[in-house]
């Protein structure tokens, strides 16, 4: 059927793109709020102190695996995994 005329295929496209429109709406205020999160998080963890904000910022900021956080500070996976169950004790204390 022709798309311009306002038949069946027009309103259907046309309900198509207005859930389009809701879907990206819903999107972008997901993102905003995350954003606002990731705020918020990270400012606190920079009250957090040395050398725990540094660990903080590796493995939940950054996202590193803590074999990778392990490796960024020089330390063993077990005595890392030690750090980062403290630097997390440090920051709900808070």
């Amino acid at each position: 059927m022709d798309y311009l005329s306002g038949r069946p295929d027009n309103d259907k496209m046309s309900k198509n793109i207005a859930r389009l429109l809701d879907l990206i709406s819903e999107h972008i205020e997901i993102m905003a709020d995350e954003e606002l999160n990731l705020i918020i998080i990270t400012n606190k963890i920079k009250q957090v102190e040395q050398p725990y904000r540094n660990i903080l910022e590796l493995r939940f900021v950054e996202g590193m695996k803590v074999e990778e956080v392990a490796v960024e500070l020089d330390k063993e996976y077990r005595y890392t995994k030690k750090l980062i169950k403290k630097a997390i004790m440090k920051y709900a204390d808070l």
